[in-house]
């Protein structure tokens, strides 16, 4: 007997926004059980893409240890940066409203 493999293809937004329609549903108690089962299978498919994330708290464009984001969790005031080991800032981004010359 043949085996068949049955596989479905989305991206990563439209996977994004179905897991948050069904996890809605899903709270809110209304979600029947293959809307649950289809949340639980976007979950671990999600979950296979993995993020190497830093935090860097103190502004310096460098990831900052656990120590670190621990205390300054707090204020909000952490955001993500790269995570390579470069000690480099990144060059200032140019600014959306900045006029064209020419």
């Amino acid at each position: 007997m043949a085996q068949f493999e049955k596989r479905l293809q989305m991206g990563l937004g439209e996977a994004i926004e179905r897991f948050n329609l069904l996890h809605s549903k899903k709270t809110r108690g209304i979600a029947n059980a293959v809307e649950k089962d289809e949340h639980t299978l976007i979950m671990d498919a999600l979950n296979q893409t993995k993020l190497d994330l830093g935090f860097d708290c103190d502004g310096d464009g460098i990831p900052d240890t656990v120590e670190i984001f621990a205390r300054t969790a707090k204020t909000s005031c952490c955001r993500i940066a790269p995570t390579s080991s470069r000690s480099t800032k990144a060059p200032p981004s140019r600014g959306l409203n900045q006029r064209r010359r020419g």
